[in-house]
């Protein structure tokens, strides 16, 4: 239904709270409250708040329309979020600065806003594996410093698998980042291709086909091509992103990827595992990983390169 509007036309149909209270209530109890306690399904409606509260006829317990949301938490009015979530349902999604701008909040707050909704992305697609017959390759965001072995820490390698139909399309796809511990230089060990299928692909997949060297099988040609887009998506609409939260970047587009694969509707999807996911705190995202990696990661590059020169 929204899906077929325009940003303009979605704008004017949700252009008051109390529209999107409505569709947010029925995205969480679709059959009606349901009290997360006891699940008693009557609740007396509190509305002295901006938001209203439902306190359970059964046992009192008052609980907040966006509770267990990845709003919760969250000042920024109800109209905005819609505003938000519609437009990273739109193909190529879009960056905190332009959505700031569209929307009219801080950078700060659009940043944010962001990565609550790469959560939800994320969350929905851990729970689905690879299953059938199934590629895995090797690839990597960041084009290469240098023709050397070592890795420029700039250079990301990553892990990407897929899905594949009978007739050799890709029917779901997994890209993950590797983490240091499973590279040795720019090889991936074996174990870092054990952890990717048990945790990725399904134990009764089909057949496995895996290669964790630069792309050189024709057979998995597509999945170099699948790699080829992703960086052209993320340099183009987010202008480079650095390995602290890379990997949110690449679960937002293997989700939309996945998305357009099974012919879902983009909103409506986005807005419903919106509503059932539990929010992403401000601290955790932005509590530091990777600084000592990264720091670490120059140092050793320097040393190599210095060493390769005397």
């Amino acid at each position: 239904m929204f899906d077929s509007l325009t940003f303009e036309k979605f704008c004017k149909y949700f252009d008051n709270e109390e529209i999107c209270i409505r569709i947010l209530y029925s995205s969480r109890w679709p059959t009606g409250f349901r009290c997360p306690r006891c699940d008693h399904a009557h609740a007396y409606t509190i509305r002295t708040r901006r938001l209203p509260l439902y306190e359970c006829g059964s046992c009192r317990l008052q609980t907040s329309l966006i509770a267990g949301t990845i709003f919760e938490g969250s000042r920024t009015p109800l109209r905005l979020w819609f505003q938000a979530i519609f437009l990273h349902a739109l193909p190529g999604g879009i960056s905190a600065i332009r959505l700031a701008s569209i929307i009219g909040t801080t950078y700060k707050t659009a940043w944010l806003i962001c990565h609550k909704i790469r959560h939800a992305m994320t969350e929905a697609d851990n729970h689905k594996k690879l299953t059938g017959l199934v590629h895995i390759n090797w690839g990597q965001y960041g084009a290469p410093y240098n023709p050397t072995v070592y890795l420029h820490p700039q250079e990301h390698i990553l892990i990407i698998g897929a899905s594949i139909s009978d007739k050799g399309e890709l029917t779901h796809v997994k890209i993950n980042q590797v983490p240091e511990e499973h590279l040795n230089s720019c090889s991936i060990i074996p174990w870092g291709k054990t952890t990717f299928i048990k945790h990725h692909v399904d134990p009764k997949a089909t057949e496995i086909i895996a290669e964790l060297k630069k792309f050189r099988s024709h057979k998995l040609k597509p999945l170099k091509l699948l790699n080829n887009k992703v960086n052209q998506w993320i340099n183009h609409t987010f202008r480079g992103i650095g390995p602290k939260h890379l990997q949110a970047y690449l679960n937002q587009y293997a989700y939309q990827f996945n998305v357009k694969v099974r012919d879902l509707a983009p909103f409506e999807n986005l807005f419903q595992l919106c509503a059932i996911t539990t929010t992403l705190t401000y601290p955790s995202l932005i509590r530091e990983k990777n600084t000592r990696r990264m720091s670490r990661a120059w140092s050793e590059y320097r040393a190599k390169r210095a060493q390769l020169a005397s």
